[in-house]
């Protein structure tokens, strides 16, 4: 694949430079374009310049949150336009299915995706898609969200000044997990306000990093391999089947906030029995997640044309009976037809 291909990273970078950062620049020509918000176009989004993108005329771009950028944005990329669909939906797992009022939301707003004007489509989490076929939905396959791990690394010294570490919004759910580790270890908290590098250092005050849901819901947050690939220990809730982690291998699971405490503590009285964990957790990341390495391979399949176009039916999207399952109970029996079809 030629070195010289010009690709853009459209999207937010507060959230999404961790997935890139710098890793590629000796390896392409790369711009970084923020999407903004403009409430009288329905939400949708564009960039501050489109000049600049019409300008760049980019080889391959790739957007962020597919599901809010507008057309007049797309029609304006004559390379490759690629969509990642970074935000957890419901899923069919197991003779299961896993799904909350929030990720409902979340697969609605998808169906607006502009999908003829994107070469492909992927979803950041494989245990998602069947439930999007289901839902007459078919994208390109999943893309595991890498890391940049020439910027996200562990630290040259470890200087430890808490316990524990999370940075992501308060829940009603997160909060169970995390009241008794407040009260008694040195537990930092960021709700908001911190993004992107800036999360460094305060990854690194810490040898335990916590993913829990901010719904009680099956899901795999990018910030476990993130966490992962600053050096940390990391204790998750249950995440999504994968090929990549396996739990008691890379990360310690917690089903529950006792466990999450009993957890936490053993690793604090006895961390060195957790060494092996954190470094096995640390070398899956640079060997199956590394920016450098997920990036080219993706550009290169995608150039050759190695999937499939993403296409929606509509006429099968019929979520409704699972809205009316999120908000009330006793209506299960609703659900019982989807589960024949997934079959």
């Amino acid at each position: 694949m030629p070195h010289n291909l010009k690709i853009a990273f459209i999207g937010q970078p507060e959230y999404n430079a961790p997935l890139y950062e710098t890793d590629l620049d000796d390896l392409y020509e790369i711009r970084r374009l923020p999407i903004v918000f403009n409430s009288t176009e329905g939400d949708l989004a564009t960039v501050t310049d489109i000049a600049d993108v019409t300008n760049f005329a980019p080889d391959i771009a790739v957007f962020f949150r597919p599901d809010y950028i507008n057309d007049d944005l797309l029609s304006r990329i004559t390379g490759l336009k690629i969509g990642i669909s970074t935000e957890p939906f419901p899923k069919y797992i197991s003779g299961a299915f896993h799904y909350t009022s929030d990720s409902i939301k979340r697969l609605k707003l998808f169906t607006r995706v502009a999908v003829h004007q994107f070469d492909y489509l992927f979803h950041y989490d494989q245990a998602s898609l069947g439930f999007l076929e289901l839902m007459g939905l078919r994208v390109s396959g999943p893309f595991v969200p890498p890391v940049a791990t020439g910027v996200w690394r562990p630290p040259e010294q470890t200087s430890h000044t808490r316990d524990l570490t999370f940075i992501g919004r308060s829940t009603e759910h997160r909060e169970r997990h995390f009241g008794a580790l407040k009260r008694d270890c040195s537990f930092l908290h960021i709700a908001h306000g911190i993004v992107g590098q800036e999360a460094l250092a305060y990854y690194h005050s810490a040898p335990i990093g916590l993913n829990i849901h901010a719904e009680p819901e099956l899901s795999w947050e990018p910030r476990v391999q993130q966490l992962m690939g600053c050096g940390l220990i990391v204790v998750s809730e249950p995440i999504s089947p994968n090929n990549v982690f396996t739990s008691g291998e890379h990360f310690l699971e917690t089903n529950d906030p006792n466990q999450t405490y009993q957890i936490c503590h053993e690793i604090l009285a006895q961390p060195a029995k957790y060494e092996a964990m954190r470094r096995a957790g640390y070398q899956k990341v640079l060997d199956e997640l590394s920016a450098r390495k997920v990036w080219p391979r993706l550009f290169e399949r995608c150039m050759d044309r190695d999937f499939p176009r993403p296409a929606f039916d509509l006429s099968r999207f019929r979520i409704a009976p699972f809205e009316i399952c999120a908000e009330y109970n006793g209506f299960e029996h609703l659900l019982d037809p989807f589960r024949g079809d997934h079959a």
